[in-house]
């Protein structure tokens, strides 16, 4: 236990440098000068105020083309042959809950891994070169999305898939308007500190099983730093730290509330021995390169080409 209070501390301790933004790695032509004006903006203030609540909030993002190309993509899949390894149900076994490593079968997911945008903020926040460990599409149905009880992701990626330190980010990108009624993601300002002991494997009434936090840590953590639940635009995007506290309740409005979550880990950082977790879930990382940007517009250039279903 005190080891891991330890890392964590450490891992704070190494947020609290500047950004340093390097002009020289952006074309200053064209589009590329404008992409590298918005991507100095965005990363300003990144890791201080990552370091203060273990999350940041980057309204829009992702620009209206890009969020749509996902959209229309996400869409597709959905429409598409749903593969037991490849889409999670909720209970009533027809209503697709999430939406598994699409990267690892869609043209459209691979190139999201890596955009320029979202390396640049992984490389920053983890300090060291990055790679995809996880991604998922959390479909939060209109009227049937089912609630994602209160957790961390760090306690699983430890005992479940043998990541030796929380030097990991989860980037959590809007597919849908997301405003209070529809699901927003809640977070715990401050709570990727608090260390847990090792929760149980439980559903939570749920179709899917994880260490899920129990409801002495939501109480105490939540009377520390309250509860915030970011809502904005299609193309918005949190930046949160693996150890975070958040939640979800179900949807019961028309609206549906689709979510990327995907999951940066520091190539230094890689498992210690394969996950107990099925490979569909968690694959094997050992040999996963690190990402290499790519350029600006690698999803706008999509939108002619990723139609409508």
């Amino acid at each position: 236990m005190t080891n891991i209070t330890d890392t964590l501390r450490k891992e704070t301790l190494g947020l609290t440098r500047r950004f340093r933004f390097r002009p020289r790695q952006v074309s200053l032509k064209g589009r590329e000068q404008v992409f590298g004006v918005i991507l100095s903006r965005m990363l300003r203030d990144l890791a201080t105020d990552y370091q203060r609540d273990g999350f940041v909030f980057r309204p829009g993002l992702l620009s209206a083309i890009e969020a749509n190309v996902l959209v229309r993509e996400t869409e597709r899949l959905l429409l598409g042959h749903r593969r037991a390894d490849r889409f999670l149900l909720e209970k009533d076994a027809t209503t697709v809950r999430t939406i598994v490593n699409p990267h690892l079968f869609s043209d459209v997911f691979e190139r999201l891994i890596s955009h320029p945008t979202l390396v640049a903020a992984a490389q920053e926040l983890l300090d060291d070169d990055v790679y995809a460990f996880q991604m998922g599409v959390n479909s939060k149905a209109s009227f049937n999305g089912d609630v994602w009880f209160w957790h961390q992701d760090y306690p699983g990626y430890q005992y479940d898939d043998h990541i030796p330190t929380p030097r990991m980010m989860n980037t959590l990108v809007f597919l849908d308007e997301v405003n209070a009624l529809n699901g927003p993601l809640m977070l715990v300002p401050g709570s990727y500190l608090h260390v847990t002991d090792r929760p149980d494997v439980s559903n939570k009434g749920t179709s899917y099983s994880f260490r899920y936090a129990d409801v002495e840590t939501v109480t105490d953590q939540v009377s520390r730093g309250g509860i915030i639940a970011p809502t904005g635009p299609a193309g918005s995007a949190i930046f949160m730290h693996v150890n975070t506290l958040h939640g979800s309740t179900a949807n019961l409005s028309p609206w549906p509330r689709r979510m990327i979550t995907l999951t940066y880990n520091a190539m230094s950082n890689k498992a210690t021995s394969p996950s107990t977790r099925s490979k569909h879930i968690v694959y094997d990382d050992r040999d996963l390169p690190a990402l290499v940007p790519l350029h600006a517009n690698c999803l706008e250039e999509l939108a002619d080409s990723v139609r409508s279903p």
